[in-house]
């Protein structure tokens, strides 16, 4: 059984054990003493410890990981001794160290990573940055870029892309790593010292850039904090508006429209019960309401967390509304296909024919009818004490191809297979009363409840021959929206059909 520390470096917390413990306490204070009197002993020490933190981060394997023995020898091998810069025997840890290793060849040379340079850096250190990892000259690498602008100028927007996406090289490491150097002691040194003795790399006009850019960045949080302040109250009142809406459109269109209609028409929700099977119109109306409510609620969360800026994240309560959401919509989806099956067809028409006694004048009536009709732009009515559909036919007069007077009855209606919409519309129900030369004609057709609403059509013809004289009475005209004349008179013609009495 090993006793486990835990230790803070580079701002990061890792568990290691008692003796890896002590074993890097020795060389990081080896390290300490052999720098101590350099130039930029801070920053050498600082660049080391960060890049041992990177290298205990590659090495751990997951949660929990505890740095081992091995894994702190394994990093002083990377990064080298005091023994290796000195080339002399220095006093580090002789007992804990491990023996010298045997002769190998040298290692390979490190492959080069793309970062921004900052240490020769114009503007944004793009052009250097790439001139480094492909070891070339940055001068060759911005008169390229110069170039493709002075011709084409998509150059500019391809550098400001490639300086948001492009890291830069914040730690000696990295700096090493873009010129694929080996990052070890000796080249961290290295590169601290030559950074401190080039006085050209301490302050310039491009820090002066740095800075300005650090403000506008700042700006810009601000004006994007307001955005989503603004965001987040629209989202929230936008929830609040669709939350009362759908309450409305659900709950309340009785009591919303009652006074603001004339015609006797069933509500929404209603009249797609009276449509659909009631299985199929309960799991519907779970979906809509589940999915409409998920929407509001989503739009009024997302308000809230914009308006108080909230980084808290609730991935499990995001995960879990999502997938239920996205059930009630494929529920929702796949149910309204099953029952579109049922108006798949439309059956051929079913014609009856009715022969009636000639006459020079027809007199036509509207049968008393307790619906309202005046304003029903869709013409379907319902009756809801005896659960049946009504609906409006059309009725037209043409001229008779004989001296005989007959009416057409062609019934159509739809069903999920040719023989049941051909049932459906035999179903419908309608009568005409005919007494001598008076006409008396139902202002609706009828559905029986067990079929529900097939979108059931009627079609009445009236034929007459030439000559025949039409008086209608003033509610037949409204019903059936013809344009009367002051008498309600008519008259078949020759060529032009029916006419008014007096444009014959």
């Amino acid at each position: 059984m090993k006793r486990v520390e835990t230790i803070h470096i580079n701002g990061i917390v890792f568990s290691i054990e008692d003796d890896a413990f002590g074993k890097l306490g020795a060389y990081l204070e080896a390290l300490g003493k052999y720098f101590e009197n350099e130039q930029g002993s801070r920053e050498i020490i600082a660049d080391i410890e960060a890049r041992i933190s990177e290298l205990f981060t590659e090495r751990s394997s997951g949660a929990g990981q505890v740095v081992t023995l091995t894994d702190v020898s394994k990093v002083i091998e990377t990064l080298g001794t005091p023994e290796d810069i000195a080339g002399a025997d220095a006093d580090f840890d002789t007992e804990a160290a491990p023996p010298p290793p045997r002769p190998a060849p040298p290692p390979q040379k490190p492959s080069r990573r793309l970062y921004r340079n900052p240490d020769q850096r114009y503007l944004g250190g793009v052009c250097a940055g790439i001139a480094a990892w492909l070891g070339i000259s940055p001068l060759a690498i911005r008169l390229i870029f110069l170039v493709v602008a002075f011709f084409y100028g998509i150059s500019i927007g391809v550098y400001f892309l490639l300086w948001i996406i492009i890291p830069k090289a914040r730690t000696t490491a990295q700096k090493l790593e873009m010129r694929g150097e080996p990052v070890t002691v000796s080249n961290i040194e290295k590169n601290i010292r030559e950074t401190l003795s080039d006085p050209a790399l301490k302050r310039s006009f491009r820090d002066f850039l740095d800075e300005a850019g650090g403000i506008f960045g700042r700006l810009l949080s601000v004006f994007g904090r307001v955005i989503g302040i603004l965001l987040g109250l629209l989202l929230f009142f936008w929830g609040i508006v669709s939350a009362i809406a759908l309450f409305s459109l659900f709950f309340m269109q009785d009591i919303i429209f009652k006074d603001k209609v004339e015609w006797d028409l069933l509500s929404f929700t209603e009249l797609f019960r009276h449509i659909i099977s009631p299985e199929s119109y309960v799991l519907l109306l779970i979906c809509v309401i589940l999915a409409t409510t998920l929407f509001v609620f989503a739009l009024m969360f997302w308000g809230v967390k914009l308006f108080t800026g909230s980084k808290v994240k609730h991935k499990l309560l995001h995960t879990a509304l999502a997938i239920l959401w996205f059930a009630a919509v494929v529920t929702g989806f796949v149910t309204c296909i099953l029952q579109v099956r049922n108006f798949a067809w439309r059956n051929d028409q079913i014609v009856e024919t009715r022969q009636i006694a000639p006459s020079d004048t027809l007199y036509l009536a509207l049968a008393p009818s307790q619906l309202q009709i005046s304003n029903n732009p869709m013409e379907i009515y319902f009756d809801k004490d005896n659960l049946c559909f009504y609906g409006k036919p059309n009725l037209n007069i043409r001229k008779s191809d004989n001296e005989q007077i007959r009416i057409r009855f062609n019934r159509e209606s739809q069903g999920k297979s040719k023989r049941a919409a051909y049932r459906y519309a035999e179903d419908i129900g309608y009568s005409v009363d005919v007494r001598g030369s008076s006409l008396t004609f139902d202002p609706f057709f009828t559905v029986i409840p067990q079929d529900k609403w097939k979108f059931q059509t009627l079609d009445v013809v009236l034929y007459v021959p030439e000559g025949t004289v039409i008086v209608a009475c003033e509610a037949f005209c409204r019903n059936f929206r013809w344009s009367a004349n002051s008498n309600y008179t008519w008259v078949m013609t020759e060529n032009k059909g029916l006419r008014p009495a007096d444009q014959k």
